[in-house]
Formats: structure tokens, sequence, C-alpha cells
């Protein structure tokens, strides 16, 4: 059998598969709706994502490579979810392990969440000028944020409407970027066998060029069909992978009770369909 016919095969097994994860993973969306929570949100995401990828591979085939761009920019999103989720899987794990380090691990959390917050309520003059929103909106959405993220707030410091970032706990410097979870995850190697991270930096990185224009991004149009395939067998791979990481921080803290026993025997159905890290 031909590599091209391997990875089309493959992938109709895994959509196969997808369906059934799919079908279980809105069951469990549809059932903690009203959870307002980092985990429900990463999950929702994963879901989210992966049916959007699953609706774009309908028919995929190499007189339809130019679904290969909106593809990879929706795996990339998804593929930076995994990172996301299994940097703070390290820290749970320690957290689990040795109590006095669940400190730390909020301190990981509150840096994550913080971030876009930062990001949001940072306006130069001029953008505030142009901006849907006048003053008073604008000063409203703040209190939106302190209300319900008050934890991510210096208590001690009175809130600056016209700077409004210099009232957070965190600043620049310490927003997740991928050079922080890629040293994290080097750190932790030891403790990570089985689990190809590397295998999903290499295909963030790929997906890149798909995001931004450039021209490896031009020379990407060319790149052969198989090639296409496999890659996105590897991603779906640790997609799957990383929503198994990602319902294990739902259980163990908030305590959900949803029954991911069928989610979870897909998501090792699919893994074994795929086989490999990449093919």
């Amino acid at each position: 059998m031909s590599d091209l016919k391997s990875s089309e095969d493959k992938l109709l097994k895994t959509k196969e598969h997808l369906k059934i994860l799919l079908d279980e993973g809105f069951k469990i969306v549809n059932e903690n709706r009203f959870e307002f929570n980092l985990y429900h949100s990463l999950f929702r995401r994963n879901i989210y994502g992966l049916e959007s990828i699953n609706l774009l591979l309908n028919d995929f085939n190499s007189n339809k490579k130019f679904r290969e761009h909106s593809i990879s920019i929706l795996l990339r999103a998804s593929l930076l979810d995994y990172l996301t989720t299994i940097y703070l899987l390290t820290f749970q794990l320690e957290k689990k392990h040795d109590p006095s380090l669940s400190k730390a691990y909020e301190n990981e959390v509150d840096k994550l969440m913080s971030e876009q917050i930062r990001r949001s309520l940072t306006l130069s003059d001029y953008e505030r000028k142009i901006s849907f929103l006048d003053d008073k909106e604008y000063c409203e959405t703040i209190d939106i944020y302190r209300e319900k993220f008050s934890n991510l707030f210096d208590s001690t410091k009175p809130i600056d409407y016209k700077k409004p970032s210099n009232s957070l706990k965190y600043k620049a410097q310490d927003d997740l970027k991928s050079q922080v979870i890629k040293k994290r995850l080097d750190s932790f190697s030891n403790k990570m066998e089985g689990i190809h991270y590397d295998d999903v930096f290499y295909l963030y990185n790929i997906y890149s060029k798909y995001d931004h224009f450039g021209t490896t991004s031009m020379l990407f149009e060319n790149m052969n069909f198989d090639l296409v395939l496999k890659n996105f067998l590897a991603s779906i791979f640790h997609i799957s992978e990383g929503i198994g990481f990602c319902i294990d921080l739902m259980i163990e803290e908030t305590n959900c009770k949803s029954d991911f026993e069928k989610i979870n025997n897909e998501i090792g159905l699919i893994r074994g369909v795929i086989h490999s890290k990449r093919n």
C-alpha cells in the first residue's frame, strides 16, 4: 500500500472515531454549560476546534488541498491549547505529590488568566479615542473584569482607569509565551515519558507559516499532499491526547462528575488508528 493510500485510509478511520468523540464531547459540554472556569473553557475550545477541523476534513482530497490553509490555522490553535494544558499539568502533578506547592500552581493559573485581561485593557490614547466604547463603557468594562477576576488585581492599589493594567498583579514579563512553555517542559521531560511535546512544537511551528504570510507559506502551497495528511494525522493524535489531559485537570480541579469513559475510549482508538507520533 502506498504512503498516500495508507494516510487516506487512516484519515477515514480517524473520522469515524472523531464523530463519536465529538458527540460525547458536546454531551459533556452541555452537561457543564454553566461552569465558568479555566478547565471547562479549555475543554470546550478543544471540542469546538476539533469539530471545525472535522467539518473541513469532509471529502478532503488532493482536489481540495486549498482547505489545508484553514485546517492548519485551526490545528495550530488547538496544538497551542495542548501545550498550555500539559504546561499546567506539570505544576498540577507537582502539587498533587506535594501540597505545599499548591500556591505555585495557583500562580501559574493566575498568570495565564491575567494575560488577556492586561492586553484587553491596555489601550493607547489614540485607541481610546477611536474605540467603539466611550469612556463610561470602558470604565464599566474594567469594573466587570475586576468583579469576575478580583484575585488577579492588586487589592492594595486603587484602580487606575487611565492605565488599568497597572492594577493587575501580573505584568507582560509574566505572559505564558511558547518559549516559557518549552523551557518548563524540557525541565520536566524526565517525568513525561511517552509525551512527545517536541513533535507538537514542530507541528505548531509549521502551522505558524500558514497563520502568518511569508515566503515559506508560499512554498507550502506546493507541499506534497501525503505530507499534508501525515501532519494532519499527527496533529489530531496529539490534540486527542490533549483532550485526555484536559479531562484529567477537570476531574482533579473541578470535581467534574461527567462520565468520561466513552470519550476516553475514543481518544485511545483514534491514537491507535494513527498509531505513531508522526507517521
